[in-house]
C-alpha cells in the first residue's frame, strides 16, 4: 500500500525509567492505517542492543523501524529513536541523526526530538511524556504547545519515576495531565 505524504502529521512519544510498558501497551491499540507518523524515544544507553521492533514485532500490524539518517518520514509507520544518536525531524520530512552532546545524559534526548519536530512545519497531532528520572522532555513538549499542538503528561504522582512529568508541569503548566483511570482512553483517542 502506497503511504501519501500529502497529509503528513506526527504523534510524538517521549519517556525513560517506567515507560516501557506503556510503549507497550500503547502499541497494543495501534489500528492499521495510521494517517500520522507516531515517533518514540525512549532513553537507551549506547551499548542497548535491545531492537525495539523486533521486541515490539508482536503488539502491531503496523511497520515498525530505528530508521536511518535521512530516511524519509512516512505516515502510517512507528518509529524508534536509536540507541546513542539524537533524532532529529526536518523540515524536508526525513530524519536526521546528530551525535553532539547528550541532553540531560541522554543520547537520544526527547527535547532533541521535539524541538525539532516544533520548528519542522510538519503538524503535530499530538505530543505526550511519560514517566522518567531526568528533565528531558520538558523544553521540548513546552516549544511544541506553544506552537498550538495538544500536548500530554502523565500524572507525576502515578508515574513509576515522576521527575520527567514534573518538570514538564513545572516548565509550562497547560499541558494536559492524563490520570490512571483516563490514561489508555486518552492514549486511545488520540492513536485514532
Amino acid at each position: 500500500m502506497a503511504k501519501d505524504n500529502g497529509s503528513l502529521s506526527l504523534v510524538l512519544v517521549g519517556g525513560s525509567s517506567g515507560s516501557f510498558a506503556i510503549f507497550e501497551e500503547m502499541l497494543r491499540l495501534v489500528r492499521n492505517p495510521l494517517s500520522f507518523a507516531l515517533i518514540f524515544v525512549l532513553h537507551r544507553g549506547k551499548s542497548s542492543t535491545a531492537v525495539l521492533p523486533q521486541l515490539f514485532k508482536n503488539k502491531t500490524n503496523v511497520a515498525m523501524s530505528e530508521p536511518y539518517h535521512l530516511d524519509p518520514i512516512e505516515a502510517n509507520s512507528i518509529y524508534f529513536a536509536y540507541p546513542d544518536y539524537h533524532l532529529l525531524i526536518g523540515p524536508d520530512r526525513r530524519f536526521y541523526y546528530d551525535c553532539t552532546d547528550k541532553d540531560f545524559f541522554s543520547r537520544p534526548s526527547i527535547d532533541a526530538t521535539f524541538l525539532s519536530a516544533a520548528v519542522s512545519g510538519i503538524p503535530v497531532k499530538a505530543a505526550m511524556l511519560f514517566s522518567g528520572s531526568s528533565a528531558d522532555g520538558a523544553f521540548g513538549m513546552k516549544a511544541l504547545a506553544e506552537k498550538g499542538f495538544p500536548t500530554y503528561v502523565q500524572n507525576p504522582a502515578e508515574a513509576e519515576s515522576p521527575r520527567m512529568p514534573e518538570q514538564a508541569l513545572l516548565t509550562y503548566e497547560k499541558h494536559q495531565v492524563m490520570i490512571d483511570g483516563s490514561l489508555f482512553s486518552i492514549i486511545n483517542d488520540i492513536l485514532q
